[in-house]
Parts: structure tokens; sequence; C-alpha cells
């Protein structure tokens, strides 16, 4: 499989093409100028802030489809690239996707996106979402996306369906189950303890829809809560992750309230779709988002590494300081504080320099305790999600 980048930069072509069907679709739905601004900045604080509001945001159509939808259309791609890693993705011709919320098609597209350059053909995508106006949204996307030649070509079932109703093993087998961002809207209203119940049971019933072979991919927003649950989630059902996490053992980032486990991807906003996150206040570099990929034949990413005590995930920094930098990894051992005297930079460790949440790495030894010292000898290798190690 040829090496595949873990988020694209933004083809110009979706811009253009969102740009010309809005106002075909969205009628007079369709904002643009400050009023779409407006309407951006509403959705943000809905997103990030007002969570248990979130029906609202069903009514932002221009806002999902002008700014949220291409924003957010290459976060699939990261994960997917680490199933790429390790041979994990589909292998034939056609992929059998399952989307789970799927509303305007935002993980399918970009998932469809990376399937093309993976040398897919076409995708079957069954896509559940219970509002019917914006599965008729991606239904235009994905024939026009194809017609532009961004995406292979994609066969589409729409299911108008409640997911918290939904019985899941009514749906066909996959080879990728999918859920965008859609995980925290389900049982929402319920206590804690009952709503992890029953997001875990969701989930568990996603992973039996899955062919031979097939991954679960739940994305989720970068919130310090909302992340938090599903590192809980994914103690639950430990068995079954293949990432993000390098290890076994109970998740360490968990042990204190203020930490959370996330991700976070180079990513420059093409020309046009800059603007309106300018006006809107929002930043213009940097993808973040949660994640857990769920697999039943017990595929895990570190097999990568030969499951090595010296393969870790960076957690955290960055962090400068007069004289040294500093980085919070994890893997098979816990938690680890990497830190780095500038003096002391040397071309062994200069795969640290471009280093932030969510890189893959490896140390030349094992840690013994919980920091480390990268002195001139110590050596630290990226492991490439874009395929090389």
């Amino acid at each position: 499989m040829s090496p595949l980048p873990t988020a694209a930069p933004l083809d110009p072509r979706w811009v253009s093409l969102v740009d010309r069907i809005a106002p075909r679709v969205l009628g007079r739905d369709d904002r643009t100028g400050d009023a779409l601004a407006a309407e951006i900045i509403r959705l943000s604080e809905l997103y990030t802030r007002e969570r248990a509001q979130i029906g609202l945001a069903s009514d932002a159509l221009a806002a999902r489809l002008r700014f949220f939808l291409l924003r957010d259309l290459p976060k699939i791609q990261g994960p997917l690239a680490e199933l790429a890693l390790a041979g994990g993705l589909p292998s034939g011709d056609t992929w059998r996707v399952l989307d789970l919320g799927a509303g305007l098609g935002t993980t399918s597209l970009g998932l469809a996106e990376l399937a093309k350059r993976a040398g897919a053909r076409r995708l079957q995508i069954t896509a559940v979402e219970q509002d019917a106006a914006s599965l008729d949204v991606f239904g235009v996307l994905a024939r026009e996306a194809h017609a532009e030649g961004l995406v292979p070509e994609m066969t589409l079932e729409a299911r108008r369906a409640d997911l918290e109703s939904l019985e899941i093993a009514s749906l066909p087998p996959a080879d990728l189950v999918v859920m965008g961002l859609a995980l925290n809207e389900l049982y929402a209203d319920r206590e804690e303890a009952d709503r992890l119940d029953a997001r875990e049971a969701a989930l568990r019933s996603m992973v039996e829809r899955l062919r031979p072979g097939g991954s679960l991919v739940v994305i989720e927003p970068a919130t310090r809560a909302l992340s938090r649950e599903l590192q809980t989630l994914r103690d639950r059902l430990a068995s079954q992750v293949f990432a993000p996490c390098l290890r076994d053992g109970p998740c360490p980032l968990l042990e204190r309230e203020r930490d959370w486990c996330h991700d976070q991807l180079p990513f420059d906003l093409p020309e046009g779709l800059d603007a309106r996150a300018e006006s809107a206040g929002l930043r213009r570099q940097r993808l973040t988002y949660a994640y857990l990929t769920l697999r039943a034949d017990g595929r895990r990413l570190w097999d990568v590494a030969d499951r090595s005590p010296r393969a870790h995930r960076v957690v955290g920094g960055p962090v400068r300081s007069k004289g040294k930098t500093e980085w919070d990894l994890c893997g098979q051992g816990g938690l680890v504080r990497l830190r780095r005297i500038d003096r002391e930079r040397s071309d062994a460790s200069a795969a640290l320099d471009g280093a932030e949440r969510g890189a893959l790495l490896t140390l030349d030894r094992e840690v013994k305790g919980a920091a480390l010292r990268v002195r001139p000898d110590v050596e630290v290798r990226p492991v490439d999600r874009e395929g090389a190690s």
C-alpha cells in the first residue's frame, strides 16, 4: 500500500464545490458574509460550551455546510492513516461503510477522499441520520464530489433514524463503521453512569457489525469532558482497542481531572475558508479531536512497533521554558516526562523538534521511572503516520 498522509491539505475544489451547491441545496437557509460569520460563531459555542443545546445545530445548515464540514472533513484521515500503517484498511476495490450520525456526510467524505488515494474504486455507504435535510445535502455532495474527481463513486443508502432507538443489529455489516462527532449526543440526558453504560453497549453493538478485518472509528470533540468520557470507554473496551493507545493497562491520563487525551494535526485552511474562520474568531491552523479505533480481531497499533516498551505517543507539550523543552509521553510503562536541555539538542533527538500531541515516537532505550532527560546520545525516532518508520 502506498503511503497515506495523516491529513492531506484540503483540496480547494471542496470549497468551490460547496460554494456552488450551497444556494441550491439550502435555499432560504443559506448565509454569506456577516450573517454566515454570526452563524458560525453561534454554532461554535454550541459545539464547545453548550452541548446540552446541540439539537439547535440542525438549524445552522449554512455554517455546517460552508465551514464546519470543510474544516472537519480531514479529521477521520488521522485514524485511518494509522490503520493503513498497520495494514488495517479494507483491501478490495469496494469499501462497505456504515456512517452513524452521518449529518451532512463530513466523515464519509473525508474517508472517501482517503479511500481514493488508497486505490478504492467505489464506496457503498449506509448513512444513518435522523435529519432528512442533512441526508439530502449529503447525497448531493457525494454525487458532485465524485463528478469533480475528489472521491470514488459513492453509492449512498440513506436511513433516517434516531440512533438511540435504532436496532444496530439490523444494519448491514461493514468494513468500516464510522461515527463522527456524534457519540456525545447519545443518551446525553442520562446520569453519567447510565450514559456511559448505554454508550458502551452501543459501541459493542457497532463492533459486531464489522466484517472480518474491519474497524470502528469514533471521532469526538477535543474538549476535556468529552475526551475523558471516551478514555473511560476505552478502558471498558480495552481488549478491542486498536488506537490511540500503545499500552494494555488503564489510561493514566484519567488519574488527574485536568488531563485528557486528544490528537492534534497540522492543518492550514485553504483560501476562502481561512477568511471565514478569521471572521468568526476561530483557529486557522491545526485540527484537534479525540478518537477511538476498535477492532474485533485483537490487532493493535503498537503491533507495528512489536509491542515495544520503547514506543510512545506524545500526549502533552511541547512546553518550552528557559533553556529546556518538555513533552509528556504515554507508553506501555505509563506516563513519561521527556526533558531536553536546549544546548544538548543533537541530530539523534531531532525528531522531537516537530513533535506535538498525537505524534508517535520510538526511543532507543526503555524508560525506567517517570522521566527521561534526552541527552545527546539518546535517539528518538518518529513512527511516521505516512507509512514509514
